[in-house]
């Protein structure tokens, strides 16, 4: 992988409002993943990524880091040139392992053609040990104003919810950014509220519990707000089934 001084610069060609909302030379899987999480599951990620031009084209992936409390997970990654017919489809199964070479880590996705319009889908799933498996569709939804919503998460002794933020660009150490994130009951009473900040590109997933959520919160929402309504930004919420570990994906949504 090389160096990606030049990787912000790329990412910005993806900040335009069409990008939000219809095919476009690029877009961003939020969160990816090869990492074991809670009653042995393991997690991976695939990615598909469909050419709708006639014409063939190449892509290329920017894999950028989780990050922690101690720094981030890796180094931010970006793939050789991987080539797509016109029309055709790329699958790249456990993305982060078969493409970066990396293990037991999160982080987000952008990816970039050479022109070509592209759709992105995505799958974070484990294996059931009693056979076959489950998971989540992920996907971006790029947010193009400075606030943006998730409804219906829940936090309790049968559901719990992690929210993330994923900042490809326009984010670094001397340009930090902070999400102050808020968190109402179903009417509309703020229950919990917390921020966080990016010194740098990456992803950033907390639970609920993070922001002061204490008491069951059974049918809420999230507002996520950013101090720069310029930068380039999606977010999300995962509700989680605390026996099975099955999860549900909702993408905040911003204005138009």
């Amino acid at each position: 992988m090389r160096n990606l001084t030049f990787l912000a610069l790329l990412a910005i060609t993806l900040a335009s409002p069409a990008a939000a909302q219809f095919v476009a030379p690029g877009g961003a899987i939020p969160a990816v993943a090869n990492i074991p999480g809670e009653n042995n599951t393991f997690w991976r990620s695939d990615v598909s990524i469909l050419n709708v031009s006639p014409a063939a084209t190449s892509v290329q992936l920017f894999l950028f880091p989780e990050l922690k409390n101690s720094g981030p997970a890796f180094e931010p990654q970006i793939s050789e040139p991987i080539p797509i017919p016109g029309n055709g489809q790329l699958t790249l199964a456990n993305v982060v392992t078969g493409v970066f070479g990396l293990r037991n880590v999160k982080g987000g996705i952008q990816i970039i053609s050479g022109g070509a319009p592209l759709v992105l889908a995505s799958r974070t799933y484990t294996n059931d040990p009693e056979g076959g498996s489950y998971g989540l569709n992920v996907y971006g939804a790029l947010v193009v104003s400075e606030t943006a919503w998730v409804a219906n998460v829940e936090h309790d002794g049968f559901f719990r919810t992690n929210v993330g933020v994923f900042v490809p660009a326009g984010a670094s150490q001397g340009n930090p950014v902070t999400f102050t994130i808020t968190i109402n009951d179903d009417d509309g009473t703020e229950i919990a509220s917390g921020s966080i900040m990016f010194d740098q590109v990456g992803l950033i997933q907390k639970s609920l519990e993070f922001f002061g959520v204490e008491d069951p919160l059974l049918d809420g929402s999230v507002t996520f707000v950013s101090s720069d309504p310029t930068v380039i930004w999606y977010a999300y919420a995962t509700v989680i089934d605390n026996v099975t570990g099955d999860s549900v994906y909702r993408p905040a949504i911003g204005r138009q």
